[in-house]
């Protein structure tokens, strides 16, 4: 792009937002009938951002080494942040690949999980996932990756790194890796394939020689419901007391995956009512014909924590207004928004929420979250200085791809309490 249309974008950049065919939908056209939003653009924003950028690219001291797009950037996430809303924000283009990561659970890559290390100044490899390509070469915990496709990792960062090992699949991405007690780093080609990302896990767990089935529920992804599904019909072949679905430290997701879901585990009765900006209200039921009916005479536990936010806390009011379920842990996070991605020409998007939602008796938890029947802490964990990677981190990093759980009931005061619940009889 021209130094010249990166200044004229720039200074027009709130008239692209409002304006432009390419941000909202037809819906939303009405609404500028008006031409409410051009007016405040002229009379408010048009001269300031005008003479703003052209005092900095005629009087600024390094005028010759501006960077236009880091500006433009600038100035949306600025915009969107005078919302003062905590839930509506803009992704750049970097953060918008990563959001669809998560909502798709798969993306074109070698299967790697990674992190930086800032005192070495390279990227450090936490866990090849399971069946990936970087597990069948033989990646190890604690490798240095040293270079991607020529490209020093000091020099990339973190993101950069993860970006440039995505890609098409079929395609190849050369690493350059080191490993404790090699004399000399190892240049290695392997060909992306697609990975995909388990977000259920589950597992049939015997405590006091009873059976209880165990979900965990990692995010509301395109793939989860169907994940979920394939769950409960093999936890349903088996004989079991009871079952804990674990949404704890889960962000959300989709909401057409949080209705699905939730729907699995209530046999009739209202999910959630939304109420949308233009003053309009849908309740939305429990839809026929998914629940199991296998959970029908055991107890259902839901743990929960003040990370369980957004569809994780759809699902938990459904549960509990409905009697459907005993929450046990920690008050929820507190997000009743109903957020909608709108995309820009910059390739970002600007996240706004559109509705706010109420559980099924009608109860209003934005910023207060939902309380579970059965409170209970789990001790804080120490924060530590981590120079290696732990064997805990690995094994997580490396069932990414699977549907295994990793529990440790001995030390996990919240599912041993949800354990013992069941096991007394739900009491």
């Amino acid at each position: 792009m021209s130094k010249k249309k990166k200044i004229f974008l720039s200074s027009l950049i709130v008239l692209i937002v409002f304006v432009t065919s390419w941000v909202f939908p037809n819906e939303v056209y009405s609404s500028f009938e008006n031409k409410a939003v051009e007016d405040i653009f002229i009379d408010e924003f048009q001269n300031p951002l005008f003479w703003s950028l052209y005092f900095i690219g005629n009087f600024y001291y390094g005028k010759d080494n501006i960077d236009y797009d880091k500006i433009l950037e600038s100035t949306i996430e600025g915009m969107v942040s005078g919302l003062d809303d905590p839930f509506a924000w803009y992704l750049d283009a970097s953060e918008v690949e990563e959001s669809k990561i998560e909502t798709e659970a798969k993306y074109g890559g070698l299967g790697l999980t990674i992190r930086y290390d800032s005192e070495k100044k390279v990227v450090v490899v936490v866990s090849p996932m399971n069946g990936t390509p970087a597990h069948r070469a033989g990646f190890m915990p604690n490798d240095y990756i040293l270079s991607i496709n020529g490209v020093s990792t000091s020099e990339l960062g973190l993101q950069k790194s993860a970006s440039l090992m995505r890609g098409e699949p079929g395609t190849e991405v050369t690493l350059e890796i080191y490993r404790e007690g090699w004399i000399d780093s190892k240049t290695v080609t392997l060909v992306r394939e697609i990975i995909e990302t388990k977000t259920v896990k589950y597992d049939v767990v015997e405590y006091q020689d009873r059976m209880i089935g165990y979900i965990l529920l990692t995010n509301f992804a395109e793939t989860s419901a169907q994940e979920m599904k394939e769950a409960l019909e093999k936890l349903s072949k088996q004989t079991i007391e009871g079952v804990i679905l674990d949404v704890r430290n889960n962000p959300g997701g989709l909401l057409n995956t949080a209705i699905d879901i939730s729907s699995m585990f209530l046999k009739t009765g209202k999910i959630v009512s939304l109420r949308y900006y233009d003053g309009t209200e849908e309740i939305i039921p429990s839809k026929p014909g998914y629940y199991n009916n296998f959970l029908e005479n055991i107890p259902l536990v839901l743990l929960v924590n003040t990370a369980s936010a957004s569809a994780s806390e759809i699902l938990a009011g459904a549960l509990k207004d409905n009697e459907a379920a005993t929450l046990i842990g920690e008050t929820t996070y507190g997000k009743a928004a109903v957020q909608r991605p709108f995309q820009l020409s910059t390739g970002g998007e600007i996240w706004l929420p559109i509705a706010r939602y109420f559980t099924p008796n009608g109860t209003d938890i934005n910023l207060k979250g939902i309380t579970p029947h059965i409170e209970v802490k789990n001790p804080p964990r120490e924060v530590i200085s981590l120079t290696s990677i732990s064997e805990e981190e690995a094994q997580q990093a490396l069932y990414t791809t699977t549907d295994k759980p990793i529990l440790h009931i001995k030390d996990d005061i919240q599912l041993k309490t949800a354990l013992d619940f069941i096991v007394s009889g739900g009491k």
